[in-house]
Order: structure tokens, then C-alpha cells, then sequence
């Protein structure tokens, strides 16, 4: 989600407690960083020991990797946040990132992402998502499931596509009361076009 903020003149940036809460464990040791200057990445130490270590492995078989570590390293700074919950984000990086003034914070799973508002706005305004990326979020977001979608062993599956709705007609069979029969009507584009389940 994200948070609007505000970097203090000293370049220091108050993270809410319930950012902080979101990093589980993050402690008061941060890495500021980023991977091309534009924005900031705040990660906790621990989390960032992992990503460093990891991506140095990388870089033994891949250049874009070693360039990508270059960055993260000539931005990055380890910082202890302040009893006000301040984090000092490094001058280069501040510079880079423009961050002054008003900023957005996106929280991710492990770290902080903060963007200078206007340049975020452009970012956002330069670079729409394609239309498959609109349909896996409404897929996403769709918690509904057909109650007829179940395979074989009975367990139940995702529906993809439009909804479908079924009518079911009941009809009972010579003189058995307890005997029915299920026609189900359901999604079709041919109105006259039916299943029955018998």
C-alpha cells in the first residue's frame, strides 16, 4: 500500500509504526539503497545480508548482476533509525532520488520503497500497465468459484473467465417423491443450447 510521507530538511524520513510492524523484525539497522537512483529502497539489515550475499553469487555468472551490485553498493548506506523512528537517507542517494519534501512509500513484503511524489506521478503517467496486466488483477481479486467446478476427486479448482450463471430445474420422475432429476442451464452464448445432468 502506499503512504504519503515527508522528508525533513536533514534528509531524514519518520517510518510509521505500522510500516515498521509490516517488516517483521526489522530492529533499528537499515540498508538505504537503490538499485538505479530513482527511488529508495529501505531495507532491515538482516533481510539485506541475505539479498547482498545472494547477489553476489550471481555476479560470478552474470554482468548485468555485477552492474546491478556496483549501484547497490555506490547508493547504498547502513543507517541505525533514531529514537524518533527517523531513517537519514544518504546525501547521494537524496540527491538522486530527489528526496526532499513530499514522498511515497510503498511497503513491500521485505523492504520500503520511496519515491519522490512528482517523480513517482510522472513514473506511473510514462508507463502504463498493459491490458493483461488489468486481467490478472481482477483474476486475482476474484475470490468467486463455481460450485460445479470440481474435478474428478472432488476437489475444488479456479474458474477462469466470465461468471457463469446456472438455473436448476427440478422435475420429479413417474410417482417417486424422492427420486430428482437436475436440468442445469448454464453459460452459453446459444440461448436455446442446454446440458442436462441426468
Amino acid at each position: 500500500m502506499g503512504n504519503s510521507l515527508t522528508v525533513d530538511r536533514k534528509g531524514r524520513l519518520k517510518i510509521p509504526t505500522t510500516l515498521l510492524s509490516a517488516l517483521k523484525g526489522a530492529g533499528t539497522e537499515f540498508c538505504v539503497t537503490s538499485e538505479n537512483g530513482n527511488s529508495v529502497r529501505i531495507y532491515p539489515m538482516r533481510v539485506w545480508n541475505k539479498v547482498e550475499g545472494q547477489l553476489e553469487r550471481l555476479c560470478l555468472h552474470n554482468m548485468n548482476n555485477q552492474k546491478l551490485l556496483t549501484r547497490v553498493k555506490y547508493f547504498g548506506q547502513a543507517v541505525t533509525m533514531d529514537k524518533q523512528s527517523r531513517v537519514l537517507i544518504p546525501i547521494v542517494l537524496r540527491n538522486s532520488a530527489k528526496m526532499k519534501g513530499a514522498v511515497d512509500v510503498l511497503d513491500y513484503i521485505n523492504y520500503l520503497e520511496v519515491w519522490n511524489h512528482a517523480r513517482l506521478m510522472n513514473n506511473l503517467k510514462s508507463n502504463p500497465i498493459a491490458a493483461q496486466a488489468e486481467t490478472t488483477l481482477n483474476e486475482l481479486g476474484s475470490t468467486r468459484q463455481s460450485p460445479w467446478a470440481v474435478n474428478r476427486k472432488n476437489k475444488e479448482r479456479p474458474v477462469h473467465g466470465r461468471e457463469q450463471r446456472f438455473v436448476v430445474h427440478r422435475r420429479l420422475h413417474g410417482n417417486s417423491r424422492s427420486r430428482l432429476s437436475h436440468a442445469i442451464r448454464g453459460g452459453r452464448t446459444d440461448p436455446t443450447e442446454r446440458a442436462q445432468v441426468a
